[in-house]
């Protein structure tokens, strides 16, 4: 899991590492990676040189998904379209 030498720490109580984090959430470790460098996701901090997350945050963001997938007149938030353009062929050269 990871690369580091020696056996790893115990994660603080009510909190996962990364990887377990990834698992409880059902998917890559390496989205949560990208996640939490864009600010996107569940909140995840550093205890010494290691990423956990707290389970609770964890939950909330899982309630979170939930909700907003079985909302039916919830708001999205996307920008809106952009309009099509019909592409034309480009000219020959006279």
């Amino acid at each position: 899991m990871h690369n580091r030498k020696g056996a790893r720490p115990h994660p603080p109580k009510g909190c996962l590492w990364i990887e377990d984090a990834a698992a409880h959430l059902g998917m890559e470790p390496n989205t949560l990676r990208k996640w939490r460098v864009l600010g996107k996701g569940p909140i995840g901090f550093k205890v010494g040189r290691f990423v956990t997350y707290k389970v609770t945050d964890l939950d909330d963001y899982l309630d979170s998904q939930y909700r907003a997938a079985t909302q039916p007149d919830r708001v999205h938030d996307a920008r809106p379209p952009e309009p099509r353009t019909r592409r034309r062929p480009a000219r020959a050269a006279a």
